[in-house]
């Protein structure tokens, strides 16, 4: 294991406390830096605070199941992400990677295996372009989790920017507000989906420019929210 490795940060989650406290320690043995979470919304706390360099995330859990979790952990992280299940068929393994995931390692494993698979994705070049979202003249630091219009900061709150990311990345894309809400807020939500037309208010009166006749987000009536195609 090279130094990259042996100091790599990675985040465990996983609601069988056994699993996770044997994952955790083993790694720990192994050089690594490793934090914890035991279901979907700790998970998304801790990968804010803790900036992990690859996450090791479960399928079934409590709350937030993690194929639900892995595109909201996207807004936020472009870490590689391992998923960890008992499921091992054919649909379960597509779903998994087409939910943005990068790997999938089926319980039961081995520690090396699990050990190989990270070390791999750890050994790919970051790519650094990704780490920042451009769109017209804002530019959005995945990293540091700032938005800039040029030399100009605007400063977001958590949600404004985890939504604002959603946008960025797929900016031909048109979403309903029942997906932005699964995606910013999880599915779980106790509140209504009213509370996104709040956040796009919010950040409309942020991004918008001073005097501007259209706004950089545009309302498709009956269909949902998008980025402004000026």
């Amino acid at each position: 294991m090279n130094v990259m490795q042996q100091h790599a940060k990675i985040a465990v989650v996983d609601d069988d406390r056994m699993l996770r406290e044997m994952i955790e320690l083993g790694l720990t043995q192994e050089g690594y830096e490793v934090r914890s979470a035991s279901d979907g919304h700790a998970a998304l706390d801790l990968v804010r605070a803790f900036n992990p360099d690859a996450i090791l995330l479960d399928i079934m859990m409590p709350k937030i199941d993690g194929v639900t979790l892995v595109p909201m952990l996207r807004n936020i992280t472009q870490a590689p992400i391992l998923m960890l299940t008992a499921k091992g068929d054919l649909d379960d393994k597509l779903k998994t990677l087409g939910s943005g995931a990068d790997d999938y390692v089926v319980k039961p494993f081995l520690f090396e295996e699990l050990i190989a698979r990270l070390q791999a994705h750890l050994r790919r070049p970051q790519i650094h372009e990704d780490e920042q979202i451009r769109w017209n003249d804002l530019a959005l630091d995945l990293g540091s989790r700032e938005l800039r219009r040029g030399s100009e900061r605007i400063e977001l709150t958590q949600r404004e920017f985890d939504l604002l990311a959603v946008f960025m990345r797929d900016p031909r894309r048109i979403f309903s507000k029942e997906h932005l809400l699964e995606l910013v807020w999880g599915h779980d939500f106790e509140g209504g989906p009213n509370i996104v037309e709040t956040y796009i208010s919010y950040l409309r009166a942020k991004v918008d420019r001073p005097g501007a006749t259209t706004s950089f987000l545009r309302t498709v009536r009956g269909v949902g929210y998008g980025l402004s195609n000026v």
